[in-house]
């Protein structure tokens, strides 16, 4: 059975939330555009690409080991269980024409209730993937936040866009690559067991 959505572990940071500052403030083609914003000082602006800011980061490339060896592991245990239950069925299928209906009724209750419990064990194994994979992130996208804030003080930035959010955007305004540089620095590594806890 597989435990885990292959295509969410392809992209496991497709889904990444997109972060926009001052999200109030109207951005339109008539009144405002990348061009002027570039060159007034009274208001300047920088884009950042958050899903590649998170995507590749150290951080990022830990959480997606974490979550194939996880992946590995699971799989192999359930693998183990669905042996048992296959053996399980065969005796049942000798032992229908010689048991008594009672007792072959019993058995295949038993059975039954342990193939309910490997569902529910495989369900549970995708939920706690799912759920590291989503507190990995957020703690990626948390410490990056906190670095693009700090690089807007101390540039004195007006707003901060997310790339998705703005057609076209300069170079010369994207922070992209000096947050990453900032996040391996400051967030090298996650500790795993506490976000599978949780924590």
């Amino acid at each position: 059975m597989n435990i885990y959505i292959e295509s969410k572990v392809i992209n496991f940071l497709k889904f990444v939330c997109v972060y926009i500052f001052f999200a109030n403030i109207a951005f339109s083609q008539e009144d405002t555009n990348i061009e002027s914003l570039q060159v007034n000082d009274s208001f300047p602006i920088a884009v950042v690409n958050m899903q590649a800011i998170v995507g590749e980061s150290i951080a990022a490339s830990q959480v997606k080991k974490f979550i194939e060896a996880k992946k590995i592991e699971f799989s192999t245990e359930l693998q183990k269980e669905e042996a048992v239950l296959k053996t399980m069925q065969e005796e049942l299928g000798s032992q229908r024409s010689i048991l008594p209906p009672d007792e072959f009724a019993e058995l295949e209750g038993n059975f039954r209730k342990r193939v309910e419990n490997l569902q529910k064990m495989v369900a549970e194994k995708n939920q706690l993937l799912e759920d590291i994979l989503s507190r990995s992130v957020q703690k990626i996208q948390t410490e990056a936040v906190k670095i693009i804030t700090s690089i807007g003080k101390e540039k004195n930035l007006a707003l901060t866009l997310d790339t998705s959010t703005v057609v076209i955007a300069a170079n010369s305004i994207n922070i992209s690559k000096s947050v990453i540089d900032l996040l391996n620095i400051n967030l090298p590594t996650l500790d795993m067991d506490a976000i599978m806890l949780g924590k």
